[in-house]
């Protein structure tokens, strides 16, 4: 064994990046469990699911405005790291205005026909001004999830993630402490604007990478959306299992038990922010390699992330399964409930973390058609059974039936990588398949 490989200073030399990048998302999940937390304890299990079910609904209605996008432009946009040269700014400018333009269609249809869809997840009567505070919600998610990934893109790790996922929840905190908390639809509108700063500061952030010089990389459309469009079906259902998971409780159960549901999921998040850190990182690593040939970096790479994933989610599932009962009770004693949920959900993230990914690899790899197969057959399954689970087996029954389809869902891109590519994603390895191997 090469003990060299084991020294600190050369392990946080070798992924200071990869590092960095969860740093930024455990120090994001830290600020949305004290929201969560402050709510909880402030306002009660319902005032929690009201909140959950606006930021969260506008989250994923960002994800099926720009979801796919985001995904290409960390791999059209890179090819201007790759060159050494800014990007041109009308491909920032353009890119941004199509994303804007999906967000405003996804507003009208909310403005025809928010409320019968509000009135379902609420299981009843709509909340004043919660279409216009989901709306901004939305646009501003929007904003900082595409202008996030293209600031990963030109290697801008840091500021791409804190645009992403650390400011908005950082600016909440500090104008709660700041006295806007006197209910929880205040906090709401503060979240809203909160994330419409972020979105702005996030563009002119993005400004700094472009050009008006010859030189300038020009970015087709085209070639974006050409990447996107399989891949929107993948964003969306990366992002669907917590939405609707949420929403499907408090449309069947009650908003008071979809916040149990949520604070259990928020805990969890802790697992799911490797996952993401990770891919925010390698992401424009895979896609470098991959537009090259070079399949066994990828592998490499693909092994790296999980190794990193088994390593930092192991611990923190062990300790959320242990102490689960002490850790909703920090919310108040109406949150016990929400303890034996917590296990569950956490075993899922974990088993989903560890599979490393394999998604990903497909998806920069070339196979963007298998990806969306698999992911619109796991969503299919997830809009069936998540009703039918909660109406069957309440929150025990829903938790269950969200982990299994997530990590089903891995499984099959594991087992796909390898067949189609040659690549083992969590042994690291690649062996070349034959030329009748095809998608």
């Amino acid at each position: 064994m090469n003990l060299a490989r084991l020294d600190p200073r050369v392990l946080v030399t070798r992924h200071f990046q990869s590092l960095l990048s969860l740093a930024i998302r455990g120090l994001s999940v830290l600020a949305g469990f004290a929201v969560t937390l402050l709510i909880g304890r402030m306002f009660g299990p319902e005032a929690n699911g009201h909140y959950a079910l606006i930021t969260q609904t506008g989250m994923f209605l960002s994800v099926v405005a720009v979801g796919g996008i985001d995904l290409a432009v960390t791999r059209t946009f890179s090819a201007a790291t790759a060159r050494q040269v800014p990007i041109e700014r009308s491909s920032l400018l353009r890119i941004t205005g199509y994303s804007m333009g999906f967000a405003a269609l996804l507003m009208g249809l909310l403005v025809i026909a928010g409320e019968p869809l509000m009135r379902l997840m609420f299981n009843g009567e709509v909340p004043k001004g919660a279409i216009i505070v989901l709306i901004i919600v939305m646009i501003s998610r929007a904003l900082t999830r595409l202008l996030g990934a293209i600031l990963r893109s030109q290697k801008d790790y840091a500021w791409g993630q804190s645009v992403e996922v650390l400011l908005i929840p950082t600016f909440v905190l500090v104008l709660m402490a700041l006295g806007f908390r006197r209910d929880v639809e205040q906090i709401l509108w503060v979240t809203a604007f909160a994330g419409l700063a972020v979105g702005v500061g996030a563009f002119l952030a993005s400004l700094r990478h472009t050009s008006n010089r010859p030189e300038a990389l020009h970015i087709p459309m085209r070639e974006t959306l050409k990447v996107a469009v399989p891949l929107w079906g993948v964003a969306v259902f990366l992002n669907i299992s917590d939405w609707y998971g949420l929403a499907t409780t408090s449309a069947v159960l009650g908003v008071h038990e979809a916040g149990l549901y949520r604070v259990a999921a928020q805990v969890a998040t802790a697992l799911s922010i490797i996952t993401l850190g990770l891919s925010s990182v390698f992401s424009p690593q895979f896609g470098a390699a991959a537009s090259t040939g070079d399949l066994a970096k990828v592998a490499r790479l693909a092994g790296t992330a999980t190794r990193l994933s088994i390593a930092l989610a192991l611990p923190l599932v062990i300790l959320i399964f242990l102490f689960a009962g002490p850790i909703v009770l920090l919310f108040g004693p109406e949150f016990a409930p929400a303890e034996t949920i917590l296990r569950i959900v956490a075993v899922g993230q974990a088993a989903f973390t560890v599979t490393g990914p394999s998604g990903l690899v497909l998806a920069m790899t070339g196979h963007q058609r298998t990806n969306l197969a698999i992911t619109l057959s796991s969503t299919a399954a997830l809009l069936v059974l998540a009703p039918l689970a909660a109406h069957f087996g309440g929150l025990v029954g829903i938790s269950a039936v969200m982990a299994l389809v997530l990590v089903a869902r891995n499984i099959a891109s594991l087992v796909a990588a390898v067949r189609l590519t040659g690549i083992h994603v969590m042994r690291g390895r690649y062996r070349p398949r034959t030329p009748e191997a095809s998608e």
